[in-house]
Protein backbone atom coordinates (compact mmCIF):
# COMPACT_ATOMS: atom_id res chain seq x y z
CA UNK A 1 0.00 0.00 0.00
CA UNK A 2 1.14 3.51 -0.88
CA UNK A 3 0.04 5.45 2.19
CA UNK A 4 0.49 9.12 3.01
CA UNK A 5 -0.74 11.33 5.80
CA UNK A 6 -3.76 12.19 3.64
CA UNK A 7 -4.76 8.61 2.86
CA UNK A 8 -4.11 5.84 0.38
CA UNK A 9 -2.55 6.85 -2.93
CA UNK A 10 -2.41 3.40 -4.52
CA UNK A 11 -0.86 -0.06 -4.34
CA UNK A 12 2.64 -1.13 -5.38
CA UNK A 13 3.03 -4.59 -6.90
CA UNK A 14 6.31 -6.49 -7.28
CA UNK A 15 6.75 -9.22 -9.86
CA UNK A 16 9.59 -11.73 -9.67
CA UNK A 17 10.74 -13.72 -12.68
CA UNK A 18 11.38 -16.75 -10.51
CA UNK A 19 9.72 -17.18 -7.15
CA UNK A 20 12.59 -18.76 -5.25
CA UNK A 21 12.15 -17.33 -1.77
CA UNK A 22 10.09 -14.66 -0.08
CA UNK A 23 11.61 -11.23 0.30
CA UNK A 24 14.15 -10.97 3.04
CA UNK A 25 14.30 -8.29 5.72
CA UNK A 26 16.60 -6.06 3.71
CA UNK A 27 14.50 -6.39 0.57
CA UNK A 28 11.32 -5.71 2.55
CA UNK A 29 12.78 -2.55 4.07
CA UNK A 30 13.95 -1.37 0.65
CA UNK A 31 10.50 -2.09 -0.79
CA UNK A 32 8.87 -0.13 2.04
CA UNK A 33 11.21 2.79 1.40
CA UNK A 34 10.44 2.74 -2.33
CA UNK A 35 6.71 2.55 -1.59
CA UNK A 36 6.97 5.49 0.81
CA UNK A 37 8.90 7.61 -1.69
CA UNK A 38 6.52 6.68 -4.50
CA UNK A 39 3.50 7.60 -2.37
CA UNK A 40 5.07 10.93 -1.45
CA UNK A 41 5.91 11.70 -5.11
CA UNK A 42 2.42 10.80 -6.28
CA UNK A 43 0.89 12.94 -3.54
CA UNK A 44 3.18 15.86 -4.40
CA UNK A 45 2.26 15.61 -8.08
CA UNK A 46 -1.45 15.46 -7.22
CA UNK A 47 -1.21 18.45 -4.91
CA UNK A 48 0.75 20.42 -7.55
CA UNK A 49 -2.01 19.69 -10.08
CA UNK A 50 -4.67 20.79 -7.61
CA UNK A 51 -2.76 24.01 -6.87
CA UNK A 52 -2.42 24.71 -10.61
CA UNK A 53 -6.10 24.06 -11.20
CA UNK A 54 -7.00 26.33 -8.28
CA UNK A 55 -4.73 29.03 -9.71
CA UNK A 56 -6.36 28.72 -13.13
CA UNK A 57 -9.81 28.94 -11.56
CA UNK A 58 -8.73 32.01 -9.61
CA UNK A 59 -7.30 33.62 -12.76
CA UNK A 60 -10.48 32.80 -14.65
CA UNK A 61 -12.57 34.34 -11.87
CA UNK A 62 -10.34 37.42 -11.91
CA UNK A 63 -10.70 37.85 -15.66
CA UNK A 64 -14.45 37.36 -15.51
CA UNK A 65 -14.67 39.88 -12.69
CA UNK A 66 -12.55 42.36 -14.66
CA UNK A 67 -14.66 41.83 -17.75
CA UNK A 68 -17.95 42.28 -15.91
CA UNK A 69 -16.63 45.36 -14.11
CA UNK A 70 -15.42 46.89 -17.38
CA UNK A 71 -18.63 46.09 -19.20
CA UNK A 72 -20.87 47.43 -16.43
CA UNK A 73 -18.81 50.66 -16.26
CA UNK A 74 -18.11 51.28 -19.93
CA UNK A 75 -21.54 50.28 -21.21
CA UNK A 76 -23.44 52.32 -18.65
CA UNK A 77 -22.34 55.74 -19.94
CA UNK A 78 -23.07 55.27 -23.66
CA UNK A 79 -26.34 53.45 -22.91
CA UNK A 80 -27.49 56.26 -20.64
CA UNK A 81 -26.53 58.88 -23.23
CA UNK A 82 -28.16 56.90 -26.04
CA UNK A 83 -31.38 56.33 -24.11
CA UNK A 84 -31.55 59.94 -22.90
CA UNK A 85 -31.10 61.51 -26.34
CA UNK A 86 -33.43 59.15 -28.17
CA UNK A 87 -36.12 59.45 -25.48
CA UNK A 88 -35.89 63.25 -25.55
CA UNK A 89 -36.25 63.40 -29.34
CA UNK A 90 -39.20 60.99 -29.33
CA UNK A 91 -41.01 62.58 -26.38
CA UNK A 92 -40.17 66.26 -26.75
CA UNK A 93 -39.05 66.46 -30.36
CA UNK A 94 -41.41 69.30 -31.21
CA UNK A 95 -39.79 71.47 -28.52
CA UNK A 96 -36.36 71.37 -30.19
CA UNK A 97 -35.31 73.08 -33.38
CA UNK A 98 -33.85 71.07 -36.25
CA UNK A 99 -30.13 71.67 -35.45
CA UNK A 100 -30.66 70.60 -31.81
CA UNK A 101 -32.49 67.41 -32.84
CA UNK A 102 -29.77 66.61 -35.36
CA UNK A 103 -27.10 67.10 -32.70
CA UNK A 104 -28.91 64.84 -30.24
CA UNK A 105 -29.39 62.13 -32.86
CA UNK A 106 -25.73 62.50 -33.84
CA UNK A 107 -24.69 61.86 -30.24
CA UNK A 108 -26.99 58.82 -30.15
CA UNK A 109 -25.42 57.49 -33.33
CA UNK A 110 -21.90 58.04 -32.00
CA UNK A 111 -22.70 56.19 -28.76
CA UNK A 112 -24.27 53.35 -30.76
CA UNK A 113 -21.11 53.03 -32.83
CA UNK A 114 -19.07 53.04 -29.62
CA UNK A 115 -21.15 50.18 -28.20
CA UNK A 116 -20.78 48.34 -31.49
CA UNK A 117 -16.98 48.52 -31.22
CA UNK A 118 -17.11 47.25 -27.64
CA UNK A 119 -19.25 44.27 -28.62
CA UNK A 120 -17.12 43.52 -31.67
CA UNK A 121 -13.97 43.44 -29.56
CA UNK A 122 -15.64 41.18 -27.01
CA UNK A 123 -16.67 38.79 -29.78
CA UNK A 124 -13.29 38.85 -31.54
CA UNK A 125 -11.21 37.92 -28.49
CA UNK A 126 -12.53 34.35 -28.02
CA UNK A 127 -12.34 33.84 -31.81
CA UNK A 128 -8.67 34.77 -31.70
CA UNK A 129 -8.06 32.40 -28.76
CA UNK A 130 -9.75 29.58 -30.65
CA UNK A 131 -7.78 30.27 -33.84
CA UNK A 132 -11.03 30.87 -35.71
CA UNK A 133 -9.84 34.06 -37.43
CA UNK A 134 -7.99 33.24 -40.63
CA UNK A 135 -6.78 36.18 -42.72
CA UNK A 136 -7.77 36.47 -46.37
CA UNK A 137 -4.72 38.23 -47.69
CA UNK A 138 -4.33 40.10 -50.96
CA UNK A 139 -2.01 42.76 -52.36
CA UNK A 140 -3.31 46.07 -51.04
CA UNK A 141 -2.34 49.74 -51.30
CA UNK A 142 -1.93 50.83 -47.68
CA UNK A 143 -3.40 54.25 -48.48
CA UNK A 144 -6.72 52.51 -49.24
CA UNK A 145 -6.70 50.93 -45.78
CA UNK A 146 -5.86 54.27 -44.14
CA UNK A 147 -8.58 56.08 -46.06
CA UNK A 148 -11.22 53.48 -45.20
CA UNK A 149 -10.22 53.47 -41.51
CA UNK A 150 -10.33 57.27 -41.30
CA UNK A 151 -13.83 57.27 -42.79
CA UNK A 152 -14.88 54.65 -40.24
CA UNK A 153 -13.39 56.67 -37.38
CA UNK A 154 -14.64 60.05 -38.62
CA UNK A 155 -16.83 60.71 -35.60
CA UNK A 156 -14.08 59.60 -33.21
CA UNK A 157 -11.75 62.21 -34.69
CA UNK A 158 -14.18 65.14 -34.79
CA UNK A 159 -12.45 66.94 -31.90
CA UNK A 160 -8.91 66.43 -33.21
CA UNK A 161 -6.75 67.60 -36.08
CA UNK A 162 -5.70 64.66 -38.25
CA UNK A 163 -2.31 64.88 -40.00
CA UNK A 164 -1.53 62.34 -42.73
CA UNK A 165 2.05 61.74 -43.88
CA UNK A 166 2.21 59.04 -46.56
CA UNK A 167 4.76 59.11 -49.41
CA UNK A 168 3.36 58.31 -52.84
CA UNK A 169 5.99 55.67 -53.67
CA UNK A 170 5.06 53.19 -50.91
CA UNK A 171 4.95 49.56 -52.08
CA UNK A 172 1.83 47.43 -51.90
CA UNK A 173 1.65 44.87 -49.11
CA UNK A 174 -0.11 41.54 -48.66
CA UNK A 175 -2.69 41.78 -45.87
CA UNK A 176 -6.31 41.20 -44.93
CA UNK A 177 -8.05 44.49 -45.70
CA UNK A 178 -10.81 44.05 -43.10
CA UNK A 179 -8.45 43.04 -40.28
CA UNK A 180 -5.96 45.81 -41.10
CA UNK A 181 -8.76 48.40 -41.18
CA UNK A 182 -10.03 47.16 -37.81
CA UNK A 183 -6.53 47.48 -36.34
CA UNK A 184 -6.16 51.07 -37.57
CA UNK A 185 -9.65 52.08 -36.36
CA UNK A 186 -8.80 50.73 -32.89
CA UNK A 187 -5.53 52.69 -32.88
CA UNK A 188 -7.27 55.89 -33.97
CA UNK A 189 -9.94 55.33 -31.32
CA UNK A 190 -7.22 54.84 -28.72
CA UNK A 191 -5.40 58.01 -29.79
CA UNK A 192 -8.61 60.06 -29.70
CA UNK A 193 -9.53 58.86 -26.21
CA UNK A 194 -6.14 59.52 -24.65
CA UNK A 195 -5.39 62.95 -26.12
CA UNK A 196 -7.05 66.30 -25.37
CA UNK A 197 -9.55 67.93 -27.68
CA UNK A 198 -7.94 70.10 -30.35
CA UNK A 199 -4.67 68.15 -30.33
CA UNK A 200 -3.18 66.54 -33.41
CA UNK A 201 -3.20 62.86 -34.33
CA UNK A 202 -0.54 61.85 -36.85
CA UNK A 203 -0.72 58.90 -39.22
CA UNK A 204 2.64 58.19 -40.87
CA UNK A 205 3.67 55.47 -43.29
CA UNK A 206 7.27 54.51 -44.09
CA UNK A 207 9.20 51.67 -45.62
CA UNK A 208 11.83 50.19 -43.31
CA UNK A 209 13.75 47.44 -45.11
CA UNK A 210 11.39 44.52 -45.71
CA UNK A 211 8.61 46.13 -43.66
CA UNK A 212 6.01 48.79 -44.33
CA UNK A 213 5.42 50.63 -41.05
CA UNK A 214 2.29 52.57 -40.20
CA UNK A 215 2.48 54.75 -37.07
CA UNK A 216 -0.36 56.45 -35.20
CA UNK A 217 0.86 59.19 -32.83
CA UNK A 218 -1.09 61.35 -30.39
CA UNK A 219 -0.34 64.33 -28.16
CA UNK A 220 -1.70 62.83 -24.95
CA UNK A 221 0.08 62.04 -21.68
CA UNK A 222 2.00 59.10 -23.13
CA UNK A 223 2.25 55.60 -21.69
CA UNK A 224 3.57 55.14 -18.14
CA UNK A 225 6.85 53.23 -18.14
CA UNK A 226 5.37 50.53 -15.90
CA UNK A 227 2.51 50.01 -18.36
CA UNK A 228 4.57 49.56 -21.55
CA UNK A 229 5.29 45.82 -21.06
CA UNK A 230 1.59 45.13 -20.45
CA UNK A 231 -0.04 47.55 -22.87
CA UNK A 232 -1.22 44.77 -25.23
CA UNK A 233 -2.60 42.50 -22.50
CA UNK A 234 -6.34 41.94 -22.47
CA UNK A 235 -8.37 43.92 -19.91
CA UNK A 236 -5.33 46.10 -19.15
CA UNK A 237 -5.89 49.86 -19.21
CA UNK A 238 -2.92 52.10 -18.54
CA UNK A 239 -5.07 55.15 -17.68
CA UNK A 240 -8.15 53.43 -16.30
CA UNK A 241 -8.39 55.80 -13.35
CA UNK A 242 -7.96 58.95 -15.42
CA UNK A 243 -10.07 58.26 -18.52
CA UNK A 244 -13.63 57.11 -18.08
CA UNK A 245 -14.08 56.27 -21.74
CA UNK A 246 -11.10 53.95 -21.92
CA UNK A 247 -13.09 50.89 -22.99
CA UNK A 248 -12.91 47.32 -21.75
CA UNK A 249 -9.17 46.98 -22.31
CA UNK A 250 -9.42 44.71 -25.36
CA UNK A 251 -8.74 47.05 -28.29
CA UNK A 252 -4.94 46.79 -28.25
CA UNK A 253 -5.07 43.05 -27.51
CA UNK A 254 -7.27 42.66 -30.59
CA UNK A 255 -4.76 44.69 -32.63
CA UNK A 256 -1.93 42.42 -31.53
CA UNK A 257 -3.90 39.28 -32.39
CA UNK A 258 -4.93 40.55 -35.82
CA UNK A 259 -1.38 41.64 -36.68
CA UNK A 260 -0.01 38.25 -35.63
CA UNK A 261 -2.66 36.54 -37.79
CA UNK A 262 -1.45 38.56 -40.81
CA UNK A 263 2.23 37.88 -40.07
CA UNK A 264 2.80 41.46 -38.96
CA UNK A 265 4.00 43.21 -35.82
CA UNK A 266 2.78 45.90 -33.46
CA UNK A 267 4.73 47.93 -30.94
CA UNK A 268 4.20 50.89 -28.63
CA UNK A 269 6.52 53.55 -27.25
CA UNK A 270 6.40 57.15 -26.12
CA UNK A 271 7.28 60.05 -28.40
CA UNK A 272 10.99 60.89 -28.04
CA UNK A 273 10.32 64.62 -27.69
CA UNK A 274 7.98 64.03 -24.74
CA UNK A 275 4.22 63.91 -24.64
CA UNK A 276 2.14 61.46 -26.60
CA UNK A 277 2.41 57.84 -27.59
CA UNK A 278 3.35 56.09 -30.83
CA UNK A 279 1.75 52.83 -31.95
CA UNK A 280 3.44 51.22 -34.95
CA UNK A 281 2.11 48.32 -37.02
CA UNK A 282 4.52 46.68 -39.47
CA UNK A 283 3.42 44.69 -42.52
CA UNK A 284 5.88 42.44 -44.38
CA UNK A 285 6.64 43.47 -47.95
CA UNK A 286 6.58 40.72 -50.58
CA UNK A 287 9.80 41.88 -52.21
CA UNK A 288 12.42 39.80 -54.07
CA UNK A 289 15.17 38.69 -51.74
CA UNK A 290 13.07 38.98 -48.61
CA UNK A 291 11.15 36.36 -46.66
CA UNK A 292 7.80 37.94 -45.74
CA UNK A 293 7.25 35.48 -42.89
CA UNK A 294 10.41 36.47 -41.00
CA UNK A 295 11.13 39.91 -42.42
CA UNK A 296 14.76 38.92 -43.09
CA UNK A 297 16.87 38.36 -46.17
CA UNK A 298 16.28 34.90 -47.61
CA UNK A 299 19.07 32.59 -46.64
CA UNK A 300 20.19 34.84 -43.79
CA UNK A 301 20.60 32.92 -40.51
CA UNK A 302 17.96 33.74 -37.92
CA UNK A 303 18.86 34.69 -34.33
Amino acid sequence: PLRTAHGMEGVLGVEQEELVTLLGADESRMLDALASQSATSIERARLATEVQEASLREEGDRLRSALLTSISHDFRTPLASLLGNVTSVITYGELYDRPTRDEMLGVARMETERLSRFVRNLMDMPRLDAGAIGPRTEMVDISDVVGSAINGAERLLMRHELVIDMPAELPMVRLDFVLAEHVLVNLLDNAAKYSPAGSRIHVRARREGPWLQLTVSDEGPGIPAAALPRIFERFYRAHASDYHGAGVGLGLAICKGFMAAMGGRISAHNCPDGGGANFTVSFPIDAPGYDAATGALRGEPQP
